[in-house]
């Protein structure tokens, strides 16, 4: 199945979800609100897996070696509520937010990652999602702004 058909899929099947008020708020991953357009898809585990999933073998300043993280692409995410521009704010399960250009995600292949090296993340230890970016790839995010991007335990993403 194609990625543009899964993401498809994946998006009925929010919509619906969203719909019929299955998800309850405990059971959320991820909440993602498109405040300019008014949607809002609270996403389950199993929905965070239905993505499709990349694969990014990177370093950063808070692992010891090439790590490869698993996830879903930002960009990905970002779909499910219709964003095409803006500032978008990712919000961790302590309240502590980070402001990043909505060009990020469609220049670098940023993962929402659930794992690494095929562990997935505990609360305790960075999960559920760690947003990274592809640092070895891509000299320009080896600067300390994109250090300050790599927020783990993500539960919310809002567009502005």
């Amino acid at each position: 199945m194609n990625r543009f058909k899964k993401l498809s899929m994946l998006m009925s099947m929010v919509a619906a979800t969203a719909i019929s008020g299955a998800v309850k708020a405990q059971d959320a991953m991820l909440t993602v609100v498109n405040s300019v357009n008014g949607t809002e898809v609270a996403l389950t585990v199993a929905d965070v897996t239905a993505l499709a999933q990349a694969t990014v073998n990177t370093e950063n300043e808070f692992v010891d070696a090439m790590t490869a993280f698993e996830g879903p692409l930002g960009r990905d995410v970002l779909a499910l509520v219709g964003a095409e521009a803006g500032t978008v704010v990712l919000t961790a399960v302590n309240d502590y937010a980070v402001e990043v250009p909505y060009e990020d995600f469609m220049n670098y292949d940023v993962v929402f990652a659930t794992s690494a090296d095929g562990e997935a993340f505990s609360r305790r230890d960075k999960g559920p999602i760690w947003v990274v970016y592809p640092m070895s790839d891509h000299s320009e995010l080896q600067d300390p702004v994109y250090n300050a991007r790599l927020i783990w335990q993500l539960v919310k993403v809002e567009i502005k």
